[in-house]
C-alpha cells in the first residue's frame, strides 16, 4: 500500500481508503448518496490528533463523505468514539505486503536490523550495545555525506559503527537485509502500529521491542518477541536471547498471517456492512492483497515527486 495514495474501493456508494490524512481535498463527493472515507491514523490517536481530524471531517461532510477511522489499538479506538469519532479497532498492518516480505533463507550478515528514519522517536541509542547492525533508515540533508548519500552515524555518533542504506531502498531490497539479519528492532515508545514491525515478522525475523503507544504490540507474540526495558543493556541482552533459541522462520511467518487475516476479515465486514455487496471475503481479500500488486488497481488519487494523477 501506499502513502501517498488514496484508494477508491467501491464506486456505489463510493468507498475511499487511505492511510494517514493526506490529499482528502482531492475527493469528490455525491450529493445524491452518502460516500465513505476509511482512514488508519498513521500516529497514536490522542489529544493532539483532535483538532487536524475534526477539521477534515468537517470538510469531508460537506461532500457527503461520512469519515470513518480504523484506530491501530482498543484504546485509541475508544478515545475515537468518545469524542464523536465513527471508528473500529483494525490495525493497519493488514496492509503489510506478505508476497514482498517474506523467508529467503540467506547467509545471516547482521545480528539486527533496525528501520528507522533519522527521527527521536525512533530511538536509535538504544541499538548502541549492537555491534552487528543495519539501520534501514532516511536521512535528511544535514546527516548526508557530501556525495548526498546517508549517515547514520552523523545523525546518532552512539551508532556510527552500524551499516546503513546510501539512498531510499524499495521494498524487495528492504526485504533481503531483513533476511540477512538474525533479529529485528522496534525502539520508539510512541508512534502509529509500525509497518515495519510486521515486515520484520513476515520476513520470518524474531523482534526487540521496547513497550509503546501506536499498536504494534497487537501483533507480539511472545514465542518470537522480546519486550524490553528502553536500556541499550537490555536491548543487546534480548537480541542474545532471540539468537540463541534460532526460531523458525516459517513459524514466525505463519502465526503472524493468522493475525493479518482476521483484521482483513474485519476490513472487509466493514465495507460489506457499508455497501451490502455479496461478495466473498475470499474474493475480496484476493482482489486487495491476493498478490503483489493487488490493491493498486484501486488507486484513485497518486501523489509523485513530479506529478499526481486522478481517476
Amino acid at each position: 500500500m501506499k502513502f501517498n495514495s488514496i484508494y477508491l474501493l467501491t464506486n456505489k456508494p463510493k468507498v475511499y481508503f487511505s492511510c494517514g490524512s493526506k490529499f482528502w481535498n482531492k475527493l469528490e463527493g455525491d450529493s445524491k448518496q452518502k460516500s465513505y472515507l476509511i482512514t488508519h491514523p498513521m500516529w497514536y490517536f490522542s489529544f493532539s490528533s483532535l483538532p487536524h481530524f475534526w477539521k477534515m471531517k468537517k470538510m469531508l461532510k460537506s461532500k457527503n463523505i461520512d469519515l470513518i477511522l480504523f484506530n491501530n489499538s482498543k484504546e485509541e479506538h475508544l478515545f475515537a468514539k468518545i469524542f464523536g469519532f465513527k471508528s473500529y479497532h483494525i490495525n493497519q498492518n493488514l496492509n503489510v505486503n506478505e508476497h514482498i516480505f517474506k523467508p529467503l533463507r540467506l547467509e545471516k550478515k547482521f545480528d539486527c536490523v533496525y528501520t528507522a528514519q533519522a527521527k527521536p522517536f525512533k530511538r536509535i541509542h538504544l541499538a548502541e550495545k549492537i555491534k552487528s547492525l543495519f539501520i534501514i533508515t532516511f536521512c535528511g540533508g544535514e546527516h548526508r555525506n557530501p556525495n548526498g548519500s546517508y549517515n547514520i552515524g552523523m545523525y546518532e555518533p552512539k551508532v556510527n559503527h552500524a551499516k546503513c542504506n546510501e539512498t531510499r531502498i524499495d521494498s524487495e531490497k528492504v526485504n533481503l537485509i531483513l533476511n540477512q539479519s538474525r533479529c529485528g528492532l522496534a525502539l520508539s515508545a510512541k508512534e502509529g502500529a509500525m509497518l515495519a514491525f510486521v515486515e520484520y515478522l513476515l520476513a520470518g525475523i524474531p523482534v526487540v521491542t521496547t513497550k509503546s503507544k501506536g499498536g504494534r504490540d497487537h501483533y507480539i507474540n511472545k514465542s518470537f518477541v522480546k519486550i524490553v526495558k528502553a536500556d541499550p543493556n537490555e536491548v543487546k541482552k534480548g537480541v542474545d536471547e532471540l539468537i540463541q533459541r534460532d526460531i523458525s522462520p516459517e513459524f514466525i511467518r505463519e502465526k503472524t498471517l493468522e493475525l493479518i487475516y482476521i483484521e482483513r476479515k474485519k476490513f472487509f465486514n466493514v465495507i460489506q456492512k457499508i455497501t451490502q455487496f455479496e461478495q466473498s471475503f475470499v474474493d475480496f481479500s484476493n482482489r486487495m492483497w491476493g498478490n503483489n500488486n493487488s490493491i493498486n488497481q484501486f488507486i484513485y488519487f497518486e501523489k509523485k515527486d513530479d506529478y499526481q494523477i486522478i481517476k
